[in-house]
């Protein structure tokens, strides 16, 4: 639970402690947040002992676990999911790990689709829910994901797993870190390869398997170079090839993928710790190429270039503040011989740059207010305000903290709407959005159980939509990216989280979503109004753990119907020692047969099993 005062901060960290589960709890390095902000943040964390023990694999498994979250369905074998927050579309859900901000301009929606990710890296996931239009900048309408991997913690020390199961899938991850004197470093090395499962759904006659692999490596080195200046390198490299099929028919259609990025940044220090800056510059690229039916080696290739400065002052026990400017290059450039043989070559970009100020204040021990105010500007799109105002009150003699917030978001189109020779129309305008939540939360039974629910409603205005239409020139089908909607979104996200014994652990997410189309007044239904995540713990034994999991979502209709389900997961692990851990797990344990996305086949029951050691 993210507390209103630094007293409150303490009582509620003793409290995640002892529960090991924080799902109410925001956790930001403190170079780049104001406590008062954190306080008023409807959020949840899924930390690294959560990960381990679920045996979660792949950064969308673990987003699962989070109510508000809503994903597209895989679409293939290891493919990643479209993450939407609140009910608004992928463009207003921002991902940044290790600092980066990861969403990739040449695709539609400019996201960042979830997916395979050495999860064994993560220390942990925030998911913060509703515009954040501070230090993440204007676009995040519908929330962040902030991810932080492992740091070093003490000398040389190391881990390494490897896990094997159905459909002929392999893991396997190293890493080694250490810290000596003034310096520390990590680095990282996974990889999976995996037979795979006909994409199309074998109830409607798939038949070909449709192959998948993935490898990843990652590092940090930092150095603390005088008493208050610490700075950092982070890089990740990630590639991955995945076969998959339409919607109607086996086919041979493949896309390899990369994703890299170098961030150099820092920390300074000063005026003994009561004013803190963060500073940093990072480069991302993210590229994809298309083989197979009526592609020739298509190339979509996503480019971006930020620096970043943010400062958090502690002016006073009871008022801080914290502010920061960004600037950000976003280029693209797509090569299509086969989708569009007569169509040019694209090349686009253009610059972002942004300051905002945030402060939060403390009037009474029990209330914390914040106040974010943020001015944009875009090289094709002008000037443009967005902010957001807080409030938390937390009764300590009852453990209940209230909580509400209201803020604005602003998202230009992705490059690719804007120039794609066939769908891209340059023409189209921003999206607004703006969206309030009010909520509560509990603790009880002295801390060993903890549970909130927060109910929110959103708008949008300039929804930007894939509209059926006429074709643009000859070498293109008909259609195009138009702005045509107004949407309004409301709902409930409920979690929950209990220790009831020293041997038992509870965990349950449920979110109810509904989002309406304002010019119609029907209701979308390309999203699940009801969804929802369970999971159960016990540590029968002092080495050995069991853990059952159960996930739940109501029927979709996008470009057909997608099944409502009810899926169980059941994980078992043993320490044979104080550093091996035997593992295995069986997913989907009743077989059930479903479909996340329309013609899009699911796996059947499987199992795995492996082994991790530490030293």
């Amino acid at each position: 639970m993210a507390p209103p005062s630094a007293a409150s901060a303490s009582a509620a960290s003793a409290s995640a402690d002892e529960l090991r589960l924080v799902p109410l709890e925001v956790t930001a390095p403190a170079e780049v947040t104001v406590p008062q902000e954190q306080a008023t943040t409807s959020s949840s964390v899924i930390g690294a002992e959560e990960i381990e023990r679920q045996q979660i694999r792949r950064l969308d498994d673990a987003l699962r676990l989070v109510p508000g979250v809503s994903l597209s369905g895989r679409q293939a074998p290891g493919g990643a999911q479209t993450v939407r927050l609140r009910g608004l579309g992928p463009r207003n859900t921002r991902f940044f790990i290790d600092g980066v901000e990861m969403s990739d301009t040449s695709q539609s929606q400019s996201q960042y689709p979830a997916g395979e990710m050495d999860t064994a890296d993560i220390e942990r996931i925030e998911v913060l829910r509703g515009p954040q239009p501070g230090r993440f900048g204007p676009d995040a309408g519908g929330g962040v994901v902030n991810i932080t991997t492992r740091r070093p913690t003490g000398p040389l020390s190391g881990r390494v797993g490897a896990e094997y199961g159905s459909y002929d899938t392999k893991r396997g991850n190293a890493s080694l870190s250490g810290a000596q004197d003034r310096v520390d470093y990590r680095l990282s090395l996974s990889g999976t390869h995996s037979g795979g499962y006909s994409d199309f759904s074998r109830h409607r006659g798939g038949q070909e398997k449709d192959p998948f692999r993935q490898w990843a490596a990652a590092g940090r080195l930092g150095i603390q170079a005088t008493e208050t200046l610490r700075l950092d390198a982070t890089a990740r490299y990630q590639r991955k090839t995945l076969t998959y099929d339409p919607a109607t028919r086996d086919n041979d259609w493949s896309r390899d993928e990369t994703e890299r990025f170098l961030r150099l940044g820092g920390s300074l220090d000063s005026l003994g710790g009561r004013l803190v800056h963060g500073f940093g510059v990072a480069n991302t690229t993210n590229t994809r190429q298309y083989w197979g039916e009526g592609t020739r080696g298509d190339t979509y290739d996503g480019h971006k270039t930020r620096l970043d400065y943010v400062a958090n002052a502690k002016l006073s026990d009871r008022l801080s503040l914290g502010y920061g400017a960004d600037a950000t290059r976003e280029s693209m450039e797509q090569h299509t011989p086969g989708f569009a043989p007569r169509a040019p070559d694209i090349r686009a970009h253009n610059w972002r740059s942004g300051a905002f100020a945030t402060v939060g204040v403390t009037p009474v021990a029990p209330l914390d207010l914040s106040a974010t105010i943020r001015g944009d500007r875009h090289t094709d799109y002008g000037g443009k305000g967005t902010w957001r105002l807080g409030a938390a009150y937390r009764i300590g003699e009852t453990g209940t903290t209230l909580r509400s917030s209201y803020g604005t978001a602003w998202q230009p189109p992705s490059l690719y709407e804007r120039f794609d020779p066939c769908y891209g129309r340059n023409d189209l305008r921003p999206e607004r959005s703006r969206g309030w939540d009010a909520g509560v939360e509990q603790s009880l039974l002295g801390g060993r159980l903890t549970t909130g629910a927060t109910y929110f409603q959103a708008s949008t205005r300039d929804q930007i939509n894939w509209l059926s239409g006429p074709a643009t020139s000859p070498a293109c089908s008909g259609g195009g990216y138009v702005n045509v909607d107004r949407t309004k979104a409301q709902g409930m996200e409920l979690e929950l989280a209990a220790r009831p014994s020293a041997t038992t652990d509870l965990r349950v997410a449920y979110s109810w979503q509904s989002v309406v189309n304002a010019n119609t007044g029907q209701r979308l239904r390309n999203l699940p109004l009801h969804q929802g995540s369970a999971s159960v713990g016990w540590r029968f034994l002092p080495e050995a753990y069991a853990n059952l999991g159960l996930r739940y979502r109501d029927m979709v209709e996008n470009y057909g119907t997608g099944s409502a389900f009810l899926t169980a997961d059941l994980r078992l692990s043993y320490d044979l020692t104080d550093a091996v851990t035997l593992q295995g797990r069986v997913e989907n344990l009743f077989n059930r047969r479903y479909e996340e996305v329309y013609g899009h086949a699911t796996p059947g029951r499987s199992a795995y099993a492996g082994l991790s050691a530490r030293f």
